[in-house]
């Protein structure tokens, strides 16, 4: 997902860090020689915002205390130099023992290329303890191997503005809404003009928000038949062209935001990830939202079970020359447990549909527009498929359709364009 993944921040290489972050904890080398050469100390790349690493801080005081001789030293980053700084860290020797994937790309390249340990026998053997994440396995797999845990899941949902459709009179959006009916309903809710225009949707530029409608089909962009893509492509279109929601060039000459739109209170709906509930939690503490809104399951098409959505996860992974892999094992398995998604559901959304862990992530709310059941009750396909090309991939989605929304392509060309692109590209 395009920016499913803001919430998180890159991580910065060892070898250039190391020195000035070290551990968090208290070095009893001089007084306790015995247990500090017993001791393991597993080396962990993250980001350094302020949640998450409060976040790992925590997950890490609860993971010494379950396992005596074993400390985690956090090496931390910023985001703008992640790709490139962990490309460089696993494939140069960096002294890294486990570490996040900030995206599927770097997950699918980097795993598939030996530099991330194959993890089945830690699934096998802790199925009971990972039972809460493990939906998500198989589609994690590459060549029938899975190499991250997921800590973390975002899918799509529709968020509204109760007080946008109180005023003109017409029922909140449906659970079981198909994507034909979200664009008439956007066009329902469209009013006014100028300064006082009230726009039925709001949608990021990303290609997801039309690919999912082949998506949610079962259908693949990488299949010989790409024919189901017209119509989520075709409906895209539709929105921006009969004004119910402002054009892709419009968003880039105002270098619009679906989070700072959404705030005027001038936009009736918008589709976008399951991270934006935290968003306006934090927008309602900051008294930036001033209306009552609600949240429901991402539209489909007609015929697929309400609640199917795309999702992406954010996994975890171990270095395949880590000097401590059992340790790092247990750790990154740990974060994925039900103890760990707890923790982890403090601050952002978990991958676990565990009971407690949904109540846990419940219970950081004070607003009780969070629907759970269109966060953890859902149908999953996968966002993006991990295979070959897959950076190609979304680069071509993107460039194609942009062109069949700025009106130079038809629908049915830029999907075509997209197939003999995706043949002659991606080899």
């Amino acid at each position: 997902m395009k920016n499913w993944m803001k919430p998180l921040i890159g991580i910065m290489t060892s070898a250039v860090l190391l020195a000035g972050c070290g551990s968090s904890k208290t070095d009893n080398t001089a007084a306790n020689p015995s247990a500090s050469e017993q001791a393991v100390a597993i080396k962990f790349m993250l980001w350094n915002d302020s949640a998450s690493e409060r976040m790992y801080d925590e997950l890490a005081q609860a993971f010494e205390a379950k396992n005596p001789g074993i400390t985690i030293d956090f090496t931390k980053s910023d985001a703008n130099t992640y790709s490139e700084r962990l490309t460089v860290t696993l494939t140069g020797g960096g002294e890294v023992d486990a570490f996040a994937f900030k995206s599927l790309d770097e997950y699918y390249k980097l795993a598939s290329s030996g530099r991330a340990l194959a993890l089945d026998d830690l699934v096998t053997a802790d199925s009971t303890e990972l039972s809460g994440v493990q939906s998500f396995f198989n589609n994690l797999k590459i060549n029938d191997k899975l190499y991250g845990l997921p800590f973390r899941s975002d899918g799509w949902a529709l968020y509204y503005n109760k007080d946008l459709f109180d005023q003109a009179g017409i029922a909140y959006p449906s659970d079981d809404l198909t994507w034909e009916q979200y664009v008439e309903l956007a066009k329902k809710m469209t009013s006014g003009s100028g300064p006082d225009k009230i726009y039925g949707s709001f949608m990021p530029d990303w290609p997801q928000t039309w690919y999912s409608y082949g998506q949610q089909l079962g259908s693949s962009l990488y299949s010989d038949n790409l024919t189901p893509y017209v119509q989520g492509l075709k409906l895209r279109k539709e929105l921006s062209e009969s004004g119910a929601q402002p054009s892709i060039a419009e968003n880039k000459a105002t270098n619009a935001h679906y989070r700072t739109a959404f705030l005027t209170g001038k936009y009736a709906m918008v589709v976008t990830g399951t991270w934006f509930p935290g968003m306006l939690e934090q927008d309602q503490k900051d008294n930036k939202l001033n209306f009552n809104w609600g949240m429901t399951y991402v539209p489909h098409p007609p015929g697929v079970q309400k609640g199917t959505t795309m999702t992406a996860v954010v996994v975890h992974a171990v270095n395949s020359d880590s000097k401590h892999p059992e340790e790092a094992k247990k750790w990154i398995s740990f974060i994925s447990s039900e103890e760990g998604q707890k923790i982890v559901a403090k601050y952002q959304t978990p991958a676990s549909a565990a009971d407690r862990v949904k109540d846990q992530y419940k219970a950081t709310f004070t607003n009780d527009a969070v629907n759970m059941d269109a966060i953890f009750n859902i149908t999953s396909v996968p966002e993006r498929e991990l295979r070959k090309g897959i950076t190609q991939m979304n680069a071509i989605a993107t460039e194609e359709g942009e062109l069949a929304l700025l009106g130079e392509l038809t629908p049915e060309e830029a999907i075509e364009n997209i197939k003999k692109r995706r043949d002659q590209e991606i080899q």
